[in-house]
């Protein structure tokens, strides 16, 4: 009777965790242990019609990008230099003029700093250059701003205006540090900076003309006369206050309004 009891106990310890296993069962044919290993939201997706996309990896072991492939994407206009070469050769005079007024610019620079360079400080001499500074470096640099107002996208036309630029900083800084310490081989560097300015406005016409870069000879009492001319307007730009008047344009002072900035 023992053996009976205990044959119907094993019989019973197996059946038991049989009927949990399928409890739960439907028709589908999954046992339970199946359903609890089911992605319940992967399922939400597949009944909602959203199938999810493998990534898809390159094969390991392929080579990088070549040089030639990078090249491939960084294409460049090659016609790109040849637009500001049309630009500079057919502005080349009035080009050639706004680089003849920095040269002007750094003639009375280098004349005024001679002067002031090493002057007692408090001394007349050194207000002297102290005050041309107060006044030129302002003009020099109000150049630049009409430059900028009457050729708003010159930096993307013309080649030569990086060249400008370049001379103007040193015009505007270079001369006068080298002045204000009193330092002799900071002149000549800055002289030899200009040289280089030169050289390559030089290396750049022949590219767009045959004409080299105009130098008037100073020792040619018509050609000097001409370039102190020249330089004297180059110093002496027309003022413009800023101030706009307001002009009432039609009868009886009711009319459009139209702003006029001091011209007439």
């Amino acid at each position: 009777m023992s053996a009976l009891r205990s044959s119907l106990g094993v019989l019973a310890s197996v059946i038991v965790p049989l009927s949990l296993m399928c409890s739960g069962c439907g028709g589908d044919g999954k046992t339970l242990a199946e359903k609890l290993a089911e992605d319940p939201e992967k399922k939400i997706l597949e009944d909602a019609g959203y199938v999810k996309k493998e990534i898809k990896r390159p094969p390991a072991g392929l080579p990088p990008p070549s040089d030639e492939e990078f090249k491939a994407w960084d294409r460049k206009d090659p016609e790109g230099e040849k637009h500001l070469h049309k630009f500079d050769k057919a502005n080349l005079k009035k080009m050639l003029n706004y680089f003849g007024e920095l040269e002007c610019f750094r003639d009375e620079m280098k004349k005024e700093g001679a002067k002031g360079a090493g002057a007692e400080p408090g001394s007349p001499t050194e207000e002297q250059w102290y005050q041309f500074k107060q006044n030129f470096i302002p003009l020099v640099n109000t150049w630049q701003q009409r430059l900028f107002a009457n050729e708003p996208r010159i930096l993307e036309k013309s080649k030569l205006i990086g060249h400008f630029l370049e001379a103007h900083e040193l015009v505007m800084h270079g001369y006068p540090d080298a002045f204000n310490n009193n330092d002799q081989n900071a002149v000549a560097q800055a002289d030899a900076h200009w040289l280089i300015i030169e050289n390559k406005i030089t290396k750049y016409l022949k590219n767009i003309t045959d004409e080299p870069l105009p130098k008037p000879d100073l020792n040619d009492p018509k050609q000097k006369e001409a370039h102190d001319k020249f330089c004297l307007a180059a110093l002496n730009p027309p003022k413009n206050t800023g101030k706009a008047k307001v002009k009432h344009v039609g009868g009886g002072g009711r009319g459009t309004k139209k702003l006029n900035m001091g011209e007439d």
